[in-house]
């Protein structure tokens, strides 16, 4: 098939990366794809990429992501079948468009209630989860039996949450190392984060560093799940392992706390969860489903 996929930006961030990694999927199966991206970034050397509505051809399918990327391809192919992808409830443009489309994916519990609470028929959601590429996120090698070493991803100011972190490891006497805009991007993100025996982060970061075996920490913005067991990994999923819905704001003692809860047998339990639920695979087979359903 055609399949024309949108995003507002492709820079190196969480939905533009979720796109680059189902652009490879799909094309390694044998599908044609386009984005469609109005203001471009860092990711659209690696995808075909148009910027002009009217360089686009007529497609089988929109897989349309950021409400006015769907808008402007309804405008412009009326007829063609489209699923809109929403990825948040708090980003004004992950909102679902006031046109009704053929069907709806949502990548969390969150997600689909607020495309209820809008009007979207329940009928027309289905929850397919964030994904990664679980090839290229894997342990290259084991984590420590005592945390030593901690990675924050994180594309916020370098605000109050950093000195948090920072002023947490220096108590515990552990090595920090820093990604994310205000730090420094990594381009290499799978190898730094199997140099860390935990990460800190929000959303995809977290999914990533479970791929590959790390413990994980809800928490930026001085908010989060805190220290993710199996058991708090399927509330936190809920909202994509960002606290909004547990609204939980963490100091450096709390934080000092969650880290203290290190447990090197999340190596391979984190890792089996992402195959389990996360995997770009089993992902893009759900969507490829309802691709057929609706075309």
């Amino acid at each position: 098939m055609h399949i024309l996929t949108s995003s507002y930006t492709l820079d190196l961030a969480g939905v533009p990366t979720f796109t680059l990694t189902m652009y490879r999927e799909l094309l390694e199966r044998g599908h044609k794809v386009t984005v469609y991206c109005p203001m471009g970034g860092s990711l659209e050397r690696q995808m075909n990429v148009v910027s002009d509505l009217n360089e686009l051809s007529t497609p089988d399918v929109i897989l349309a992501q950021h409400t006015p990327c769907a808008i402007a391809l309804r405008d412009i192919f009326p007829d063609t079948p489209l699923l809109f992808y929403s990825h948040s409830i708090w980003i004004e443009i992950d909102q679902p468009p006031a046109f009704l489309a053929d069907g709806y994916l949502a990548i969390n519990e969150a997600v689909m209630e607020n495309l209820i609470n809008q009007g979207v028929p329940k009928s027309k959601i289905t929850i397919v989860r964030d994904f990664v590429d679980t090839a290229r996120f894997t342990p290259t090698q084991p984590i420590h039996s005592k945390l030593e070493h901690v990675l924050f991803i994180s594309n916020y100011k370098k605000w109050k949450n950093y000195f948090v972190v920072n002023g947490t490891c220096k108590k515990l006497g552990l090595n920090l190392k820093c990604c994310g805009s205000p730090y420094g991007r990594c381009r290499s993100i799978h190898e730094t984060i199997n140099e860390a025996d935990l990460v800190i982060s929000w959303g995809r970061g977290i999914l990533e560093a479970m791929a590959c075996g790390r413990a994980v920490v809800s928490f930026d913005k001085l908010m989060g799940d805190g220290y993710l067991t199996p058991t708090a990994y399927y509330e936190s999923r809920k909202d994509n392992f960002c606290g909004y819905l547990s609204k939980r704001t963490l100091t450096k003692d709390d934080l000092v706390g969650e880290l203290l809860k290190y447990d090197p047998g999340c190596f391979k339990v984190n890792r089996d969860l992402i195959l389990k639920y996360h995997d770009v695979k089993d992902g893009m087979d759900q969507i490829l489903e309802i691709i057929k359903k609706i075309c």
